[in-house]
């Protein structure tokens, strides 16, 4: 596969995870996307500068429709070529409250205008040349007063749970897998008749359950994610090939690796950052190899065609 990078890639990423409060989502666009420029309410990016040792380039803005002209102005810009934004789903609220408010907009006629600016957005992201990365509450399934059933996904109001997705390259859920050791944080992306998951890398889905890294998954995916750590990426690459894949074995080395890296100077929050990166990129590799090796797997019901 030839790489491309996100960067500069015509073809732009869109991207959308989402799953509970406090699972860390936040912390892995953090991780993930060093250099984009994020949306966000004011203090939702704090976990970013205590985990990950610095703070995002940000910007807030209230709706939608605020959020679709920087998008824009980006692409004829191109100051930035990332666009994070944190959280989706509470910038839909905001974007309902205002429409509300003005009283332009009542019933039905207002749900509409809702559709039409979202769908506006949905639109116009993907045609932006700005890689657009959506992080979104989680909302459970539901059936809607005409007995229509709605699968989970982000928590967004009417079909949007399905009409946002439907843009996405990648539609991660994220959720918890209290058997994966030391982090039980991951990202489901299986097909499943109750919850919105896509993926057209065909990466995170044979991974399932995936690390909580996504920039790791785009990385085998063949894209370039950029760094904020120069020689980061040289130090990942060494250490995840001298790892198992499988974190619990892995875990003396790492250890060691770890306090290694401590001696020589690098600062703690970059150490762990590396660290968890090797050990994800590990992860990756060996579900991607042991899965190249069957064409059926019988326990998951996984095939290799796509």
């Amino acid at each position: 596969m030839d790489t491309k990078d996100l960067a500069s890639s015509g073809e732009p990423v869109v991207v959308c995870t989402y799953g509970p409060s406090g699972i860390g989502k936040t912390t892995d666009m953090g991780y993930s996307f060093p250099k984009a420029l994020f949306l966000a309410a004011p203090g939702a990016l704090n976990s970013v500068k205590s985990v990950c040792g610095y703070m995002p380039e940000r910007a807030f803005v209230a709706t939608i429709e605020q959020a679709t002209d920087v998008i824009e102005a980006l692409g004829a810009e191109k100051t930035f070529d990332t666009v994070v934004i944190d959280d989706f789903s509470f910038m839909a609220e905001q974007t309902f409250s205002e429409l509300e408010a003005s009283k332009k907009y009542t019933g039905f006629k207002l749900w509409g205008r809702m559709r039409d600016i979202a769908l506006a957005f949905r639109d116009k992201s993907r045609y932006s040349g700005v890689n657009v990365i959506l992080n979104c509450w989680e909302q459970s399934p539901k059936k809607r007063k005409d007995g229509q059933a709605v699968r989970g996904g982000p928590q967004l109001s009417g079909k949007l749970p399905e009409s946002i997705p439907a843009l996405c390259d990648l539609v991660l859920r994220a959720t918890y897998e209290q058997r994966r050791k030391p982090w039980p944080a991951v990202y489901r992306c299986a097909p499943d008749p109750s919850y919105v998951m896509k993926d057209r890398f065909n990466i995170a889905t044979l991974c399932d359950p995936a690390p909580m890294n996504l920039a790791e998954l785009l990385r085998a995916s063949g894209l370039i994610i950029p760094r904020l750590v120069e020689g980061q990426e040289e130090q990942v690459q060494i250490i995840s090939k001298e790892l198992s894949g499988k974190p619990k074995d892995d875990a003396t080395q790492v250890n060691e690796v770890y306090a290694s890296l401590i001696k020589s100077g690098v600062s703690p929050e970059v150490a762990r950052w590396t660290l968890r990166d090797a050990v994800d990129r590990a992860v990756i590799r060996s579900e991607l190899g042991a899965h190249a090796l069957t064409f059926f797997d019988e326990s998951s019901s996984k095939t290799l065609l796509g």
